[in-house]
């Protein structure tokens, strides 16, 4: 689910509100439907915690990080290609431009702060 496909179910459930000028329905945008619900929004939540996760296992020296960084052999079929989690990782990172992750997930605050910036993206 994107954060357009999110979007468009709490619009439907928040439903339509009244211009108190015109007496006409208008939909609400999407600042206002936050307000109404009051809770995060997901996708950030799940950006956040992927790279929370990211952090851990790059500063981490077991078989985790070495399972991240080994590549499988061989050729994936036609079509769409399938995404690993790394994928999304490295895309997010790439976005605001940082390339020595490793280096940078050592010092826990400086990640955290990567984090926080990650999860203001648009998209999954």
């Amino acid at each position: 689910m994107t954060k357009g496909d999110e979007d468009k179910i709490e619009r439907r459930i928040f439903g339509l509100k009244i211009n108190n000028m015109t007496r006409q329905y208008e939909k609400r945008n999407n600042i206002e439907i936050q307000k109404l619900y009051k809770e995060p929004d997901i996708v950030a939540v799940l950006k956040n915690r992927r790279m929370a996760w990211a952090g851990h296992v790059w500063r981490s020296n077991g078989l985790m990080k070495e399972v991240l960084k080994w590549k499988p052999q061989g050729k994936r079929p036609l079509g769409k290609p399938k995404q690993r989690w790394i994928d999304k990782v490295e895309k997010n990172l790439a976005e605001i431009e940082i390339r020595d992750r490793e280096t940078i997930a050592q010092d826990r605050d400086r990640w955290k702060q990567v984090c926080v910036v990650v999860m203001g993206l648009n998209g999954l």
